[in-house]
């Protein structure tokens, strides 16, 4: 099989859904009038996606995969003119730019020029990619995130300045994948940053500090997560046991099978999908069988064993991604404190550049609904350069709604007194203070101080619907339940964001409890 063909041309806009790419929504004049009527402004964005397209985490299936993909012709001219500008010395040939395991852990960009090796380095070739790499696909798929941004925000909105310095946070997780989605990403929403006159600083935390995806390292996470994940496929053993055996009675799998699956260990659709979706994504043929609708079922079925237990117990998605989604919410209370005082916010927009496990755990968060702790029907695995957007918006004309959730006037949660209260009976987290429903003027307390925010999040081309952003009086009167009230967005959240304190002894302690 050749490992020489050309990529795909990523889709337009207006292209047929995907379970492999990521769409974004075409941006027209009626799109713009629906969705940021002229009484509504935008006062912060928090951008989390995934990583665009990349080769397989290693050479798996090798009756299927090929054995070189040389997918990643700019990568080298890129990292060139990284190692110019950084002042790093020019890679000599057959050496490379990687990312050290040392360096990772200090949150270094690029280490120090390392020797390939047969063992871990593809043959030599023009365009050739390392395993796991972000591919010229992928590139393009985060420029034009990038771009859809840009159109959006700067150029029909005018929320973002021509010049961002000062505006924008960027954060990465320390793989390279990551870091280069970012670039990528920032090139595509500012594309004509002259060389030397703008600089953006990506900020990479040390890995014993990052929250923005599971550490697995965790060994309490780790073996909860294995134990749930394991009665998630129990509890969807007819499909998942289906899907199983058409995938062992696949020739090419064979020793896929026999070699290197441990049963009821080996996450098996997504180890299979990781090649296959890779393959089809950037135009290599696969065996016919793999059509749209069984590629559609190995998304489903890597849901099912990576996602779904983070659907199924709230106790451990606090435990993969609370800490994260605590900072989120830091960064939406000081846009809102900034916005009535009259202040900058610190953050305009926000960018953070993560994996499908961070996408995922976050579905998790925004969807499980306390009466049905299920995985939504449809659920599939993040697709390639998938984004969530946390709009915070703000609207002083629309009528406010005027039913009061039933929660809304549940007791009052103190930063120093909100542990007491259990997970699942929260009405916001624990680092929203009391101090945001004052009035800004005279500083009396009322449970609706916040009436002009709301919260609308997107993923890719769709607006989530929050499960208790559907409650009566939870939700903006005119843009409906897509677009919640800050206090029907901290309530979604609430049980999910766990104190400093609680996050470290869930760690410790590994309990799962019912919330």
């Amino acid at each position: 099989m050749s490992s020489n063909a050309s990529p795909t041309p990523l889709g337009s806009e207006s292209a047929p859904a995907s379970v492999l790419q990521a769409q974004l929504p075409r941006l027209s004049a009626e799109f713009l009038a629906k969705h940021y009527p002229k009484q509504a402004s935008v006062v912060h964005v928090g951008v989390v996606h995934r990583h665009g397209e990349r080769t397989p985490g290693c050479h798996r299936l090798p009756n299927i995969s090929p054995e070189n993909w040389n997918l990643c012709s700019r990568g080298a001219s890129l990292h060139a003119a990284f190692a110019q500008a950084a002042g790093l010395p020019a890679t000599p040939p057959n050496h490379a730019y990687v990312f050290p395991r040392e360096q990772r852990n200090l949150g270094g960009v690029f280490g120090a020029s390392t020797p390939e090796t047969s063992e871990i380095k593809s043959q030599n070739a023009e365009g050739r990619c390392d395993w796991g790499q972000l591919t010229d696909v992928g590139r393009a798929s985060m420029t034009k995130l990038g771009a859809h941004l840009r159109a959006l925000y700067v150029d029909a909105l005018g929320f973002l300045p021509e010049n961002p310095q000062g505006k924008l946070y960027l954060r990465s997780s320390m793989y390279v994948r990551a870091v280069e989605s970012l670039q990528h990403t920032l090139g595509g929403l500012y594309p004509n940053q002259e060389p030397g006159k703008q600089s953006f600083r990506i900020n990479i935390r040390p890995a014993s500090h990052e929250t923005i995806f599971p550490s697995l390292g965790c060994a309490a996470m780790s073996r909860l997560f294995g134990d749930v994940g394991a009665l998630a496929n129990r509890n969807n053993c007819e499909e998942y046991q289906k899907l199983d055996a058409e995938l062992r009675a696949i020739p090419e799998l064979k020793d896929y099978f026999a070699l290197q699956v441990q049963v009821g260990k080996t996450p098996v659709a997504i180890e299979v999908l990781d090649v296959i979706g890779s393959m089809i994504i950037h135009g290599l043929a696969v065996p016919a069988i793999f059509d749209d609708a069984l590629v559609k079922r190995l998304t489903s079925g890597g849901a099912i064993e990576w996602l779904h237990p983070s659907w199924s117990m709230p106790a451990l998605a606090r435990m993969q991604i609370g800490p994260f989604v605590r900072e989120l919410i830091d960064e939406v209370v000081d846009a809102v404190e900034s916005d009535r005082a009259g202040r900058p916010a610190q953050r305009q927009m926000s960018i953070y550049s993560g994996h499908d496990t961070t996408i995922g755990p976050l579905m998790a968060v925004l969807g499980s609904d306390s009466a049905k702790l299920t995985a939504p029907a449809g659920l599939s695995w993040p697709q390639f350069a998938s984004s969530l957007r946390f709009e915070l918006l703000k609207d002083s004309e629309s009528p406010y709604p005027t039913v009061r959730p039933a929660w809304e006037d549940e007791r009052r949660i103190y930063a120093d007194k909100a542990e007491m209260i259990p997970f699942d009976k929260r009405v916001r987290p624990t680092n929203v203070p009391d101090t945001l429903y004052q009035w800004p003027k005279d500083g009396r307390r009322n449970p609706r101080a916040t009436r002009d925010y709301y919260v609308r999040v997107w993923y890719n081309d769709r607006v989530l619907v929050l499960p208790t952003c559907k409650d009566p009086g939870a939700h903006h009167t005119q843009m409906g339940s897509g677009v919640c009230t800050l206090d029907g967005f901290f309530k979604q959240i609430a049980r999910f964001v766990p104190s400093k304190r609680e996050a470290a002894s869930e760690s410790r302690a590994g309990v799962v409890t019912k919330n």
